[in-house]
Order: structure tokens, then C-alpha cells, then sequence
């Protein structure tokens, strides 16, 4: 009933979601910008960044619907509480499919790709068994990266909403005011106050609510720092606490 998540078809989508027609546009002059660097007689004014452009994808030779901008996989990773690494720091092997792509664009445009990027969920990034999806991404000349490959089993259906009070400290605050309220509301009247003529909708409870409150935000306090469940939006491209 309920489908796993293909992390590379919600990139697709969010991409669709965030891309507006001036976007194109920005692309376009920025593709124009680049070409005007290499240009023979800007070649040695721009050196550096000429001799960077063999460690990159050049986003004219390959499938640009592979491609995404950062802003569009911090979403993901934040939404689905994934990571988004330097391969450097994942210390297993790569898929020898990776390595075969990988092989295929050095050969094929004469790069030697650098700077590769993994997006999955802390479990894959520190247990070499996990089956948890995987994908591997190679930076582009206009600052975006580009698709290389994608492994592993979908992520259960439920991953955003079982980690979306951890987004961001909104949602954190949100789900405590959520989740309090639910308690106040469900406790009885003689639980909260000695007072007989005290009803149901009385001062007893807004008190009580306040109280709870306190006392969750402390327990969420402690729970964050003993557990090192820290926000997605200030882990999401952190190479520590792949917990």
C-alpha cells in the first residue's frame, strides 16, 4: 500500500518545484560568462579556473536532466534527513558501476573528476552493508552537480514525516506545541485541579499546558545532546555524527 522513495525521482520533482522560467535564463548567461573565460585570449587571465574546468562535468556534454543545483538536493537531504558528503569521507567502496562511469566521462572528455559528492542516510555512510539508497554526484562548471549514479533500495515511506520535527528548529518547536496541546486536551479535568467547580475549559488547563511544555522542551534539550540528534538543516552537508 504504502511505496518506498525513490530519492532520485523526488530530486526530479523538487526540481521541477524550485525552477521558474527566469532560471533558464540565469543558466543561459551564466553558460555565456563561462565560454567568454576560455575564450583563447582570457585563457591565461583565468588559469586557474582553466585548469580547474578538466576536474568538472562541462554541463553542455552531458544529460541535463541528471542535473541539479545545491539549493534543490539541500531540500531532499533536509526533507529525508540524508546526508550530502565529500566521497572522501565515506570510507567504503563504491559500486563498481561508479567506477565505470566514472572511468567512461575521463575517458570519453578528458577529465579527471574531482570533488565527488554522496547523498544517503547516515546508516549507509558508516555501515557498509546497509541497503539504504545511495547517490553519487560530480560538480559541474556553472556550480551544480550532475548525476553520476544511483544505488540501493528505496527509503520507507514514513522517513519524512518521522524525521520532519528535526528539520529545522520550526518544526521542532512546532511538533512540541503540537504534541503538548494533544496531552493538555486529553488529560481529565480531576487530574489537573482539586477545584470541583473547576470545567473543563478553565485557567487549570492553560496553566497545565504551560507546564507541560517546560518540561518537554527540556526533555527535548536533553534527549538532543545525549542522543546527538542535531537539526537537519545544520547536518545535512556535515561529514561528522552520521547518527
Amino acid at each position: 500500500m504504502f511505496e518506498g522513495v525513490d530519492v532520485k525521482a523526488v530530486l526530479i520533482r523538487q526540481r521541477l518545484k524550485m525552477r521558474k522560467a527566469e532560471d533558464n535564463l540565469i543558466d543561459q548567461v551564466g553558460q555565456i560568462l563561462h565560454d567568454n573565460t576560455f575564450n583563447k585570449k582570457n585563457v591565461l587571465e583565468n588559469l586557474k579556473n582553466y585548469n580547474a574546468s578538466f576536474t568538472v562535468i562541462n554541463e553542455d556534454e552531458v544529460d541535463k536532466d541528471l542535473i541539479f543545483s545545491i539549493s534543490e538536493i539541500k531540500k531532499v537531504a533536509i526533507s529525508y534527513r540524508l546526508r550530502f558528503i565529500d566521497t572522501v569521507f565515506y570510507k567504503h567502496e563504491l559500486p563498481y558501476e561508479c567506477v565505470l562511469k566514472i572511468d567512461y566521462l575521463n575517458s570519453t572528455y578528458k577529465k579527471e573528476v574531482q570533488g565527488l559528492k554522496v547523498l544517503s542516510t547516515g546508516k549507509f555512510l558508516k555501515n557498509k552493508n546497509s541497503t539504504d539508497p545511495a547517490l553519487l554526484f560530480s560538480p559541474t562548471n556553472l556550480g551544480n552537480y550532475y548525476l553520476l549514479h544511483d544505488w540501493g533500495k528505496p527509503l520507507k515511506w514514513s522517513r519524512a514525516i518521522s524525521n520532519w520535527p528535526l528539520r529545522n528548529i520550526e518544526t521542532l518547536f512546532l511538533t512540541l506545541i503540537i504534541t503538548t496541546l494533544i496531552i493538555t486536551l486529553c488529560l481529565p479535568t480531576y487530574l489537573i485541579t482539586l477545584d470541583r467547580k473547576a470545567t473543563y475549559w478553565c485557567a487549570y488547563r492553560i496553566g497545565v499546558f504551560f507546564h507541560l511544555f517546560i518540561f518537554n522542551m527540556g526533555v527535548t534539550a536533553y534527549i538532543t545532546f545525549a542522543f546527538s540528534k542535531n537539526l537537519s538543516t545544520g547536518i545535512w552537508n556535515s561529514e561528522k555524527d552520521f547518527g
